[in-house]
Protein backbone atom coordinates (compact mmCIF):
# COMPACT_ATOMS: atom_id res chain seq x y z
CA UNK A 1 0.00 0.00 0.00
CA UNK A 2 1.33 3.23 -0.59
CA UNK A 3 1.15 6.27 1.78
CA UNK A 4 -1.51 7.91 -0.54
CA UNK A 5 -3.80 5.16 -0.28
CA UNK A 6 -3.23 4.75 3.57
CA UNK A 7 -4.05 8.27 4.18
CA UNK A 8 -7.26 8.19 2.07
CA UNK A 9 -8.36 5.10 3.98
CA UNK A 10 -7.33 6.46 7.66
CA UNK A 11 -9.56 10.32 6.47
CA UNK A 12 -12.49 8.02 4.77
CA UNK A 13 -12.52 6.00 8.72
CA UNK A 14 -12.24 9.84 10.50
CA UNK A 15 -15.04 10.70 8.49
CA UNK A 16 -17.33 7.94 9.52
CA UNK A 17 -16.60 8.26 13.11
CA UNK A 18 -17.36 12.39 12.54
CA UNK A 19 -20.52 11.97 11.13
CA UNK A 20 -21.46 9.15 13.91
CA UNK A 21 -20.66 10.99 16.41
CA UNK A 22 -22.35 14.50 15.23
CA UNK A 23 -25.43 12.36 14.70
CA UNK A 24 -25.31 10.74 18.44
CA UNK A 25 -25.04 14.60 19.53
CA UNK A 26 -27.93 15.65 17.22
CA UNK A 27 -30.35 12.67 18.58
CA UNK A 28 -29.04 13.13 22.14
CA UNK A 29 -29.72 16.64 22.01
CA UNK A 30 -33.11 16.03 20.34
CA UNK A 31 -34.13 13.69 22.88
CA UNK A 32 -33.10 16.26 26.04
CA UNK A 33 -35.22 18.94 24.14
CA UNK A 34 -38.55 16.87 24.15
CA UNK A 35 -37.50 15.57 27.88
CA UNK A 36 -37.36 19.40 28.56
CA UNK A 37 -40.68 19.86 26.37
CA UNK A 38 -42.59 16.83 28.07
CA UNK A 39 -41.83 18.20 31.60
CA UNK A 40 -42.96 21.53 31.27
CA UNK A 41 -45.90 20.48 29.35
CA UNK A 42 -46.70 18.53 32.17
CA UNK A 43 -45.86 21.03 35.00
CA UNK A 44 -48.34 23.48 33.25
CA UNK A 45 -51.12 20.81 33.06
CA UNK A 46 -50.77 19.92 36.94
CA UNK A 47 -50.73 23.66 37.61
CA UNK A 48 -53.74 25.04 35.97
CA UNK A 49 -55.86 27.75 37.55
CA UNK A 50 -59.08 26.62 38.79
CA UNK A 51 -61.61 28.03 35.83
CA UNK A 52 -64.07 30.21 36.13
CA UNK A 53 -67.79 28.82 34.51
CA UNK A 54 -70.82 31.33 34.22
CA UNK A 55 -74.14 31.69 33.02
CA UNK A 56 -76.37 33.81 31.24
CA UNK A 57 -79.96 33.83 29.55
CA UNK A 58 -78.20 36.55 26.92
CA UNK A 59 -80.79 38.72 28.61
CA UNK A 60 -79.18 39.27 32.22
CA UNK A 61 -75.98 39.81 33.09
CA UNK A 62 -73.51 36.45 33.41
CA UNK A 63 -73.94 35.38 37.04
CA UNK A 64 -70.21 33.44 38.13
CA UNK A 65 -71.02 29.88 38.47
CA UNK A 66 -69.18 27.80 41.77
CA UNK A 67 -67.82 24.71 40.34
CA UNK A 68 -68.75 21.50 42.04
CA UNK A 69 -67.39 18.01 42.58
CA UNK A 70 -70.56 15.93 42.50
CA UNK A 71 -73.96 16.99 40.46
CA UNK A 72 -76.88 18.87 42.29
CA UNK A 73 -78.74 16.26 44.04
CA UNK A 74 -80.57 18.44 46.44
CA UNK A 75 -84.58 19.79 45.27
CA UNK A 76 -83.69 23.59 45.34
CA UNK A 77 -82.05 25.04 41.84
CA UNK A 78 -79.20 26.45 42.43
CA UNK A 79 -79.71 29.52 40.02
CA UNK A 80 -82.65 32.05 40.51
CA UNK A 81 -85.34 31.84 37.78
CA UNK A 82 -84.88 33.49 34.54
CA UNK A 83 -87.07 36.75 34.32
CA UNK A 84 -90.05 36.63 31.84
CA UNK A 85 -89.24 37.86 28.64
CA UNK A 86 -91.39 39.26 26.18
CA UNK A 87 -92.60 36.41 23.29
CA UNK A 88 -91.41 39.29 20.72
CA UNK A 89 -89.68 37.77 17.97
CA UNK A 90 -86.91 40.18 17.48
CA UNK A 91 -85.68 41.06 14.05
CA UNK A 92 -81.78 40.50 13.57
CA UNK A 93 -80.29 43.42 11.74
CA UNK A 94 -78.61 42.90 8.90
Amino acid sequence: MSRETWALIKNKKNFNVHIYRRGLLLVIISLLLSVIIGLLMFYFYVNQPERDYYATSGITPPIKLKSMLAPNASPNALLPPDPPTDDVQRVIPQ
